[in-house]
């Protein structure tokens, strides 16, 4: 697994390439909970280069989504692969994370 941040406009994306695993869940909550100390409305997380993601995965895009909300902040999802898309759908989170376009930041 691979981890990059980037900013669109004055959005901060974290490009989360690979499997992401509890043996890497670790780096990523780390990565979100950073970028969550700025002061962005909103948080992306680019999923077009990410094949796979477990059940710990879910959960701790959960709970940074719980977070933001709390805060009155957004977690969004950028292209996710249909794979990751189905997991999301499959498991009703298609319901929590709003899906956007890098297009629509620019």
């Amino acid at each position: 697994m691979r981890l990059r941040i980037r900013k669109v406009k004055l959005t901060p994306v974290l490009e989360v390439s690979g499997e992401v695993t509890c043996k890497n869940i670790n780096k990523i909550t780390s990565k979100l909970n950073a970028l969550r100390k700025g002061d962005s409305k909103m948080i992306a997380i680019d999923l077009n280069r990410t094949t796979f993601i477990d059940s710990s995965g879910l959960g701790a895009l959960v709970y940074i989504w719980r977070i933001l909300e709390e805060e009155h902040r957004h977690l969004v999802i950028f292209n996710p692969l249909d794979s990751i898309r189905d997991i999301f759908e499959d498991t009703s989170l298609n319901r929590l994370f709003k899906y956007i376009k890098v297009d629509e930041l620019i």
